[in-house]
């Protein structure tokens, strides 16, 4: 879709196929404003540059720009596994320890679009590259003409507690610079949610999400293959949003009880709220990739048993707030499975402080 020829113009309204996070904010919906920037809740005419303006806003290039003279403003919204995996391995060539795989993006290229006051043009591109749980940005920068105009590129947030202005000396430099080693590319992680670990399994690629509700639960989870836990063996687990897993039944108590008489594993048994914000998450997976991941953390671990994993169950509770408030907990729980032996990995990432009474454990039943 291209942007009408305009002065200080703007796209309509452009409603995501799924929502982007932005430093802690959910946009549906986005704007291409022809000067060179996106904006999330209206479209913005101004031309003068002013990241610390109190808006989220990202600009790869603000300046004043003249489609009405030529060149072409053009987005789209791309789902298609091609794109998906070309803006996957950009991501995770810049940010290799946080796990990630796209499940949508968002293009808008400014293709030969004259300054206002003339004198040259430029070329540029801002990908959003993005799935339920983490977004990036990615910028790359075509041939840009040298300019008198005001000019600035980066992005701001409404608060300014995340913004960044591109450090270049003058506009062309934006073609031979970069901030992670690939010339004429910059790019940012921008959810706000922290960066995990390399043993944190990817996840957000088509899981399974709980429902955000107080003392929550996954329904009855069939496992594809069932998992041994201290002699008995279970075909189905609940995935708790209180931080803990069970297998006969979903458990909404939110005060940790060690001794409760019941199959029960506890990464981080606390009162967690994802009414609030975060996202719980699971899936079994037997994919090639992860079975040799977790088969070589297990090797790692127990090295005196030979094992090699045909299933991982895995959930994940992504930056979900206590019920006091506080703070944020990101944590992972990986069942590791054959016909013969089983396992649990648990991955932390970042936990808040909290007052609250918790617990971290495994139990079983008598």
């Amino acid at each position: 879709i291209i942007n009408p020829p305009a002065e200080d113009g703007s796209s309509d309204v452009i409603f995501l196929q799924q929502p982007f996070k932005y430093f802690g904010r959910t946009y549906n919906q986005i704007f291409v404003n022809n000067n060179g920037y996106l904006t999330f809740t209206e479209p913005l005419s101004a031309y003068t540059p002013f990241l610390d303006s109190a808006r989220d806003i990202i600009a790869p290039l603000w300046t004043r720009l003249d489609n009405r003279r030529g060149g072409s403003i053009s987005y789209r919204k791309d789902t298609s596994t091609a794109v998906l995996a070309q803006v996957t391995a950009a991501v995770k060539e810049c940010f290799p320890n946080i796990p990630f795989a796209a499940t949508s993006a968002f293009v808008a290229t400014w293709d030969s679009v004259p300054y206002y006051n003339g004198g040259g043009v430029v070329t540029f591109q801002v990908v959003l590259a993005y799935n339920v749980h983490r977004s990036f940005i990615l910028i790359y920068y075509g041939d840009v003409a040298e300019t008198e105009q005001p000019w600035q590129a980066g992005y701001n947030t409404v608060d300014s507690a995340s913004s960044l202005i591109i450090p270049a000396a003058s506009v062309p430099e934006l073609s031979s610079s970069s901030n992670i080693n690939v010339t004429a590319c910059w790019s940012f992680h921008v959810d706000g949610s922290p960066k995990l670990p390399a043993n944190v399994l990817p996840f957000g690629n088509g899981e399974r999400v709980t429902p955000r509700l107080d003392n929550g639960s996954s329904e009855a989870i069939t496992l594809q293959q069932p998992f041994k836990f201290f002699g008995r063996t279970h075909n189905q687990t609940f995935v708790n949003n209180n931080g803990h897993l069970t297998f006969t039944e979903p458990l909404s108590d939110y005060i940790p009880l060690l001794n409760s008489e019941r199959d029960i594993v506890a990464p981080l048994w606390t009162h967690l709220d994802n009414r609030r914000g975060g996202t719980i998450s699971y899936r079994e997976d037997t994919s090639t990739a992860v079975l040799e991941l977790v088969t070589a953390a297990i090797d790692q671990y127990f090295p005196n048993i030979t094992f090699a994993a045909t299933s991982a169950f895995v959930a994940t509770w992504d930056s979900v707030p206590y019920q006091s408030g506080g703070g944020v907990a990101t944590f992972q729980v990986v069942f590791v499975s054959n016909v013969h032996r089983s396992f649990i990995l648990i991955n932390y990432g970042d936990i808040g402080e909290t007052e609250q009474m918790w617990l971290v454990s495994g139990d079983r039943s008598f």
